[in-house]
């Protein structure tokens, strides 16, 4: 009776809402579930107060838009970037028209967006979006994460176009301002500290690069659990430099773990797993562990062939490692084959 009693009362107040005050609960439902982890959910839940907002006409599409931005973060958490792309695309065109260019939800939802586009494979759409973010973020939000998250999407930027020296100052202002705004124990200095690392590896310091990253991986354990993606994708990151340290086994321990973790917990997650099968093909190239490596390198291009939203010198780096495992093999036609599609691809640019 007492179940019974309760379930009457609530859909009593569910009753006497209006549609809006359903579309906000259901949205603020949303971000409880998606902090707990459970993507799914809260997509659901997202989509549902969309429909409201809509159904309520023009005025209320500021609040179409940043349930949109909602739901675009929990698709890029599960995985699915590429469908998260065109959500923040339609959230960002409706923040720009309902609060204009200049307003922290237009600037996080920037932010967002060029995140995915880099992800994806596009630096050009995603570094023109994050120049637009950076003049606003320095006179209005001088000291706010949302400027750490676009000097760190630029230091990204520039490490994958071979220009780590010039990202570093834009990595280490970017967690200068997040450990200001949010601690130094917190998922936001996570991401700032691993942005940091992956500078440092790319620059060739492999020792000043790990203990970031193991700084960076605890956080996110501590925040997320073990077995998340993001912790995943750093281990995955350690591993390379213990493969550069020559600590061939301990690589590989990192490595394989990251790959399993990443098949596990998050099989759409199709950009993390293809960088992970990318790093663990090195190391078996490395140990002439040939046949792995192929098995590796393969799913790599294969992972990065279906989210790649262009051509790219990832795709072009993937397949001439691929190439040299085929070369190993002594399977010289397909080596040749996936050395000319690597310089057509480059010839693109």
């Amino acid at each position: 009776m007492k179940w019974l009693l309760i379930g009457m009362l609530t859909a009593i107040r569910a009753a006497a809402q209006t549609p809006a005050e359903t579309a906000q609960s259901l949205n603020t439902q949303g971000n409880r579930v998606a902090e707990s982890g459970n993507n799914p959910e809260a997509q659901r839940l997202y989509r549902e107060a969309i429909q409201i907002w809509r159904s309520l006409g023009p005025e209320y599409q500021a609040h179409t838009a940043g349930t949109l931005l909602n739901l675009a973060v929990a698709m890029a958490d599960d995985g699915q970037r590429l469908a998260a792309v065109k959500i923040s695309e339609e959230a960002l065109a409706l923040h720009r028209r309902t609060l204009g260019a200049t307003h922290h939800r237009t600037v996080a939802n920037m932010n967002l967006l060029a995140s995915n586009y880099l992800m994806l494979g596009d630096p050009d759409r995603a570094e023109a979006l994050l120049r637009e973010a950076l003049p606003i973020e320095r006179e209005l939000y001088p000291r706010d994460i949302q400027t750490a998250r676009t000097l760190e999407g630029l230091a990204y930027g520039l490490v994958r176009r071979r220009q780590a020296r010039e990202a570093l100052p834009l990595a280490e202002e970017a967690l200068g301002i997040a450990i200001q705004c949010a601690g130094e124990d917190g998922m936001e200095a996570a991401l700032a500290y691993s942005s940091v690392a992956e500078v440092h590896r790319a620059m060739g310091s492999g020792e000043r690069a790990l203990p970031l990253y193991r700084k960076a991986r605890a956080l996110y354990q501590k925040a997320l659990g073990p077995d998340h993606p993001r912790v995943a994708s750093i281990l995955s990151q350690e591993g390379l430099i213990l493969m550069q340290d020559g600590k061939l086994a301990l690589a590989g321990e990192a490595m394989a773990q990251a790959v399993k973790s990443l098949k596990t917990a998050c099989p759409g997650c199709l950009t993390e797993l293809s960088i992970a099968e990318s790093n663990l093909g090195l190391l078996r190239l490395q140990q002439k562990r040939y046949r792995e490596a192929d098995e590796a390198l393969t799913s790599a291009v294969e992972l990065r062939e279906k989210f790649s939203a262009k051509l790219g010198p990832e795709l072009a780096d993937a397949l001439q490692t691929l190439a040299i495992a085929r070369e190993k093999l002594r399977l010289f036609d397909d080596a040749a084959r996936l050395n000319t599609r690597a310089e057509m691809i480059r010839g693109y640019r």
